[in-house]
């Protein structure tokens, strides 16, 4: 049975909104609602169903093993494990033409790639069992959140909500971090990437890729259960125009960059999207935390978007563990600890948005003395151990940056 927010002279209260139920909302509302906390959860289009009998949705995750522990400490890991997972074993790297960097052993786990529709399934039942959420399936309309004042919403559905905070879950177009006033830097990178879902004649290895081209080109490869793969592109708008427009120069496209690998395969589905870089400016600000796509989005090239997000997740519940939030931001306890969430996540997220951006660039130089750094670097890497397992265990989330340490 849930517990109904608490009702007030013109509205209900609730001591959390989060506002979007995708991936990192819905996992930011279980984890508060353990805690004890009222939460009310707005989404206009909750997850409630998966099929995973029509195949291969095209958005997939590559989800970290401490990532995959946080779902099973919200409850909802065997939920998400019935309907379909795929575990990835190894990470491979290279500039064309030359040798594979591979980190990761054959046989040891670095987590698995999961359809976006099933994570979000999979929380969706992990919302609808826990009795401190409410559930409320339309759309935001106004946001006041001034820390003087009790916070307040207005839904699309004509419900008022008084709240203590509110969380801006909502992606990168966040409405809850314009509403509060939190401004964003960022860039586009000029680039677009191609995703593909395609049936192999064989089963893929476990191990996940990325090959650097010239001209900018950057090719992956996620595998996936049932010899399906993902097929990954990444280019200027032109150049994905140009491999999209049919299905035969598609056809061609993907057979002359991964067939040699894949063996021969049947595309079932393809689309692209436009690449950003973007952060917010504050992670917190009066009654407003950001968090996932809303608070930064990097490039896509490693898969550590919806990472970085869980990894927001558990930083906030770290944060809020023996607190009270309800005590609102004029706490100095409750202050304190939000300003060590943002800090700590801000200095995660930026990094592995440099990373990414330098790991690009540098790939993307063919000749000169940064071709040759780079050579030297993964040729000294291939053959030094400890860096490898350093690099396997920051890729999988054993090792990450908090704040000015490391753990």
């Amino acid at each position: 049975m849930h517990t109904p927010p608490m009702q007030t002279a013109n509205g209900q209260h609730t001591d959390i909104l989060v506002v979007g139920a995708g991936m990192v909302g819905a996992a930011a509302a279980l984890g508060l609602a353990q805690q004890g906390y009222r939460v009310a959860v707005v989404e206009p289009n909750f997850q409630q169903q998966v099929d995973v009998s029509a195949g291969y949705d095209l958005r997939i995750s590559a989800v970290t093993e401490d990532n995959i522990e946080l779902l099973r400490q919200l409850g909802v890991w065997e939920d998400i494990q019935a309907l379909r997972v795929q575990a990835f074993e190894q990470l491979s790297v290279r500039k064309q033409g030359s040798d594979w960097l591979t980190l990761g052993q054959a046989g040891s786990q670095l987590g698995y790639m999961i359809e976006n529709s099933v994570l979000q399934h999979g929380l969706y039942l992990g919302l609808q069992r826990q009795p401190n959420i409410q559930l409320y399936t339309t759309t935001l309309q106004a946001l006041q959140t001034r820390p003087e004042h009790q916070g307040y919403a207005q839904l699309a559905n004509g419900q008022a909500l008084h709240f203590d905070w509110v969380l801006g879950c909502d992606g990168a177009q966040s409405q809850v971090r314009q509403a509060s006033g939190i401004g964003v830097a960022g860039r586009e990178y000029g680039q677009r990437c191609l995703l593909s879902v395609v049936t192999c004649s064989a089963p893929v290895a476990a191990r996940t890729w990325e090959s650097f081209a010239e001209h900018g080109e950057i090719h992956a490869l996620l595998p996936l259960a049932d010899s399906y793969a993902c097929l990954i592109a990444y280019g200027s708008r032109p150049q994905v125009q140009q491999w999209q427009a049919n299905d035969e120069s598609l056809r061609r496209y993907l057979t002359a960059q991964f067939a040699d690998i894949t063996g021969d395969f049947e595309v079932q589905q393809a689309g692209a999207f436009d690449l950003t870089r973007q952060s917010a400016l504050q992670y917190v600000k009066g009654r407003t935390i950001l968090l996932g796509d809303a608070a930064h989005t990097i490039h896509p090239m490693a898969g550590q978007g919806v990472n970085l997000g869980f990894r927001d997740v558990r930083q906030l519940l770290q944060a809020s563990q023996g607190l009270r939030l309800k005590d609102g931001p004029g706490s100095r306890a409750v202050s304190l600890a939000l300003a060590t969430y943002s800090a700590k996540r801000r200095a995660d997220n930026e990094l592995m948005a440099q990373a990414m951006d330098s790991i690009g660039a540098g790939f993307g130089v063919d000749k000169g003395p940064i071709a040759t750094v780079r050579e030297l670097l993964l040729s000294g890497l291939r053959r030094f151990t400890p860096a490898q397992q350093l690099m396997t265990a920051y890729a999988s989330g054993v090792w990450k940056v908090t704040g000015n340490s490391t753990q």
